[in-house]
């Protein structure tokens, strides 16, 4: 039984060392300097999809990227994979929580299910 057991810890281990992080995601100032060094837009495209980039622009952010000379493809990727993301989100929070709970409050507050009379008591939470 120890056998298995240190097997499983040394499998578990070699496991964790084949894992190699990805990619930083890349930055405003990145798709700035890719723009200014003359990679078209279907590369600067790519890379942010390659990295898994979600930039939170604002519009302030989106105006600024375009006076930097970015394309107006590439304002309309990262509009789209920030929309793209919030819906991921959102499906998964209703997902765990149900379409009528809302960050973990049920429809009878912080508790699922409904305070219930018990031997003189609340059952529930």
């Amino acid at each position: 039984m120890r056998t298995l057991g240190f097997l499983l810890f040394l499998l578990s281990l070699a496991g964790c060392a084949a894992l190699e992080p990805g990619p930083n995601p890349m930055t405003a100032d990145d798709v700035i300097a890719r723009t200014k060094s003359g990679a078209s837009a279907k590369d600067i495209i790519n890379e942010l999809f390659q990295t898994n980039t979600i930039l939170p622009a604002s519009a302030a952010e989106l105006v600024r990227l375009h006076d930097a000379g970015v394309a107006t493809e590439v304002l309309d990727y990262l509009q789209y994979a920030q929309l793209q993301e919030i819906r991921w989100r959102d499906q998964l929070n209703n997902y765990w929580y149900g379409p009528g709970f809302y960050r973990g409050f049920g429809y009878y507050g912080p508790c699922m299910f409904p305070p219930r009379r018990y031997r003189g008591g609340f059952w529930g939470c």
